[in-house]
């Protein structure tokens, strides 16, 4: 297996096995312990298949000579923050984030609590097909448990708002998709003093991800109708992306909370406020209401870590994509759906803005998405394939496309944007002849 935008994944009982965990675990653990790692934190989501694949990684770790801290059902960023917090950790979740239950997948973070490098990537898939020889019994490495990790990290994501903000008289109603984050939210929220619906938050190692408002945006409209609620949000299989809405289940993406989140920066001047990262799937209307503040903005690849690595390398403090991983680097360096949630909250009390107003702001450029199940997958990566996309993007020079494999599927995903509609149609159709 080769690593995806979000390390691997796919099903548990065919290709992120026991046995794949296994080495995965050794080999990794033999690479990292050479560059100073001493021990893991390895967190995991709600799913089934987590218990097997957490016994296996955790063997191959300890084989390897690295001591392994188990966090237990936990979302992604808290791994991240305790990767960050604790001295000489490397960071591993098990999660498929929004697929079904029988997926599921492995992910890094290194000693600051990002996503690895694409060197490391590299250095970790050669070494898959060696065997396995455990180090000496006196090296071998131990297990501990850390009761405390999700206490630790409400905890912290409550500091960063710095006691400047609540949530009393506010009711917020939470579908965590029956995943990771399915006790923290709403024991964040609530300790902010909101009053939390949970729809979703019953997980039995099956239903994660089932019938979720993070997948299917249209359940925001039927909640809203069946509860009084002044926000609702919902968060994928492994906590890190959020999708918001108000109190009439109008939709806030993952595009509009860069742009409440920038607003508030620019006008407090903060560092870093000149400039924000997006992906390829960015809206250009976002990126035009953000050029009139006077914000710059960059584009990535799709996938939260190529957004990471890009606000590393420019020293920038936000960036997102429109699904919403949010990172807000002043205070994680993965997306966080928790952080994310409770500072725009916050930047809407401060700029005295609804949802709906953030959203006026916005004039949004017709943009269509669609998934293509392929047999050569490879189609995509031709020089003549280039040169056809090439040739229909000088032809349509007011339209963006995006064609990319999925990170998390075996799928080809194609995004067009365009002022008109009649466009969209036209290139899309264009582009699903050159792939079917």
């Amino acid at each position: 297996m080769k690593f995806g935008t979000d390390g691997f994944r796919g099903r548990a009982d065919k290709s992120v096995t026991p046995d794949f965990c296994l080495k995965l675990g050794f080999h990794t653990g033999t690479i990292i312990k050479d560059k100073g790692y001493d021990s893991i934190i390895l967190g995991k989501d709600t799913r089934v298949s987590g218990y097997m694949l957490e016994a296996a990684l955790q063997a191959g770790f300890i084989s390897a000579g690295v001591d392994v801290k188990l966090a237990g059902p936990i979302p992604t960023p808290a791994v991240s923050f305790l990767t960050a917090t604790y001295s000489g950790q490397f960071g591993v979740v098990i999660s498929a984030s929004h697929n079904p239950f029988y997926d599921n997948g492995i992910k890094f973070f290194n000693k600051f609590g990002r996503k690895i490098s694409k060197e490391l990537e590299e250095e970790i898939e050669k070494r898959l097909n060696d065997p396995i020889q455990p180090v000496k019994a006196s090296n071998l490495g131990k297990a501990f448990r850390i009761d405390s990790a999700a206490g630790r990290y409400i905890e912290y994501c409550k500091s960063t708002l710095k006691g400047a903000h609540n949530l009393k008289d506010k009711t917020i109603l939470v579908d965590a998709a029956n995943g990771a984050n399915y006790k923290v939210t709403p024991m964040l929220l609530q300790e902010l003093g909101a009053k939390v619906i949970r729809v979703n938050c019953d997980p039995d190692g099956f239903n994660i991800n089932e019938k979720s408002a993070v997948l299917d945006q249209d359940l925001f409209k039927e909640y809203a109708k069946i509860h009084e609620f002044d926000f609702c949000v919902a968060v994928d299989g492994d906590g890190d992306r959020l999708v918001l809405s108000d109190s009439k289940g109008e939709v806030c993406t993952g595009d509009e909370i860069i742009y409440t989140l920038a607003l508030r920066n620019k006008k407090q001047n903060k560092n870093g406020s000149d400039c924000v990262v997006g992906t390829d799937m960015t809206n250009q209307g976002v990126v035009d209401a953000l050029n009139d503040l006077e914000i710059d903005f960059h584009r990535t690849q799709v996938g939260d870590k190529f957004v990471s690595r890009e606000l590393v390398d420019k020293k920038l403090n936000l960036g997102g994509e429109t699904s919403g991983h949010i990172i807000q680097r002043e205070f994680s360096e993965s997306g966080d759906a928790n952080i994310a949630l409770i500072q725009t909250l916050a930047a809407l009390e401060e700029l005295n803005l609804s949802l709906a107003d953030i959203k006026a702001k916005i004039n949004y450029k017709p943009q269509t998405l669609e998934s293509f199940d392929i047999k050569d997958m490879q189609v995509i990566e031709t020089k003549e394939f280039s040169e056809q996309i090439k040739s229909l993007e000088k032809d349509y020079s007011n339209a963006r496309i995006s064609v990319r494999k999925s990170g998390t599927e075996s799928k080809i995903r194609v995004m067009v944007e365009s002022d008109t509609e009649n466009d969209i149609t036209s290139v899309m159709n264009s582009v699903k002849s050159l792939i079917i």
